[in-house]
């Protein structure tokens, strides 16, 4: 069955904190926000809502235009926790039947991933949808409407992984072969890593 996703962008502060981003990027001098919005909207996902702080400054920076691309200020400093998040998820189409999380600075994700988990979420009845990489559940994660009023409760910065740890047994992993997609490099240790010579 053909099941509705929208995808939220959490991109507070990712544009501002570009310098290191775009040293790592697959297009080097690109915004890594622009490279995951790219494979957002190359992806079967409905619609993307992008969460910033700056709007002016994403507008300047961030060259798309898309009619499924939907901008949303929210003021990362407002001392809501989980505020980005929980603005995506009110400002999604009320008729999605799941919403996929990704990270502003995640500038290798791509496309056919995001293809692997939408695909996964339409063939089970599975609440929660990641991808694992030798095992271990991995960012992006896309949860089944019925989650939602959930995902609006939780708090702390791994609120995503605590309902998946706590769906765990509704919850499906689509293997993936490497882990790179799925690395954050405005995350320390993900930053490092990547320098490091392969």
């Amino acid at each position: 069955m053909i099941e509705m996703v929208s995808a939220v962008v959490l991109a507070s502060g990712s544009v501002e904190s570009t310098e290191k981003q775009e040293g790592l990027s697959p297009a080097p001098g690109q915004p890594a926000l622009q490279r995951v919005l790219e494979q957002a909207l190359a992806s079967k996902v409905r619609e993307v809502v992008c969460v910033v702080s700056d709007l002016a400054l994403a507008r300047r920076r961030i060259t798309i235009e898309n009619k499924r691309l939907i901008w949303l200020l929210k003021n990362s400093a407002d001392g809501v926790p989980n505020g980005s998040m929980i603005a995506g998820l009110w400002a999604i189409d009320s008729k999605s039947d799941g919403v996929l999380f990704l990270a502003g600075d995640q500038p290798f994700i791509h496309s056919e991933l995001i293809d692997a988990l939408i695909e996964r979420f339409e063939n089970s009845r599975a609440l929660i949808v990641a991808p694992s990489f030798q095992g271990q559940p991995r960012d992006p994660l896309l949860f089944r409407r019925e989650l939602f009023p959930d995902l609006l409760k939780v708090t702390g910065d791994r609120s995503g992984r605590a309902l998946l740890e706590k769906n765990r047994d509704r919850a499906e992993l689509v293997p993936w072969g490497e882990e790179i997609p799925c690395v954050d490099v405005n995350a320390r240790a993900d930053y490092e890593r990547l320098k490091e010579p392969a």
